[in-house]
């Protein structure tokens, strides 16, 4: 009976223990990157998407901390049009003179809460990635559920009423900011570590730069190029969609779940990614 014990429990032990040990071994393997770029070009719609919901809302961005863009046409031969939409370096910059003129004078504030959060939240993504490896399964699986996680946070902060929609100059609108920015921030962190400087996946002036600027534009077979202009034609219909789904509901939380929802999804399809051969 000893023997036979003995001569079993190897056995048993594999049976109990195997498909524990697969399941840790798929997550912590590294993924192929070949087709991150996938998600990427996804995490730049969301970027349009929520970044025009929130400035719509509070008059800040949680994504582009520079450049300039237009959520709605401006006409040369209007007096009346809306300026310019800078990115909140520019905001945080001219709120020293009290410009713009009319603007409220609290924007210092969010735009400076905003810089700093998408800071913190690259430091630590970045941190993180150097010491637990950024390819491996798992981890790029909880950064993008952390990110939903920042998202949704939000969503529920403004979904209780806790942080208001209505009244951008309430200093509680600085408990939202930080999660949705810091999130954004790891998404950059993301981009930048897994290689693919042409997909920052938050702002469009380097893009816009960097396709003029390419003496290749026009080559049958230029990856970089068609990831950049599709991350501007993706960024650009996630702007749209981020209004008029904002315009439709009446609120911000909509475009928030939304947000969440899909951060969930690209951090399980981390899931289906083929790893790193060799």
């Amino acid at each position: 009976m000893l023997d036979g014990e003995a001569e079993s429990a190897p056995l048993l032990g594999h049976k109990d223990h195997g498909p524990q040990k697969s399941v840790r071994r798929y997550l912590t393997e590294r993924v192929d990157v070949h087709y991150a770029p996938l998600n990427l070009l996804v995490c730049c719609f969301l970027v349009g998407l929520i970044d025009a919901a929130s400035y719509n809302t509070w008059s800040v961005f949680m994504s582009m901390q520079t450049g300039m863009y237009h959520l709605q046409p401006i006409s040369p031969f209007s007096l009346t049009d809306p300026p310019p939409r800078a990115g909140n370096t520019i905001f945080l910059a001219l709120s020293t003179a009290n410009l713009p003129a009319g603007s409220d004078s609290f924007k210092w504030a969010r735009s400076a809460v905003s810089i700093l959060s998408m800071m913190v939240g690259s430091l630590i993504a970045g941190r993180a990635y150097a010491a637990v490896g950024l390819t491996r399964r798992f981890t790029l699986i909880a950064s993008f559920l952390l990110q939903a996680l920042c998202i949704a946070t939000a969503a529920i902060l403004v979904q209780t009423d806790a942080v208001p929609e209505t009244d951008a100059t309430d200093k509680i609108v600085l408990i939202a900011i930080p999660f949705l920015a810091a999130q954004s921030g790891a998404q950059v962190a993301t981009a930048k570590s897994l290689g693919f400087s042409e997909l920052p996946t938050t702002v469009l002036t380097s893009t816009y730069n960097d396709l003029a600027s390419d003496i290749h534009l026009l080559a049958w077979d230029n990856p970089k190029r068609d990831r950049r202009v599709a991350s501007v034609v993706l960024m650009m219909l996630g702007a749209i969609a981020g209004s008029w789904l904002d315009k439709g509901t009446g609120t911000l939380t909509a475009v928030l779940w939304l947000g969440a929802g899909v951060k969930v999804i690209l951090a399980f399809s981390w899931l289906l990614f083929p790893a790193e051969s060799g």
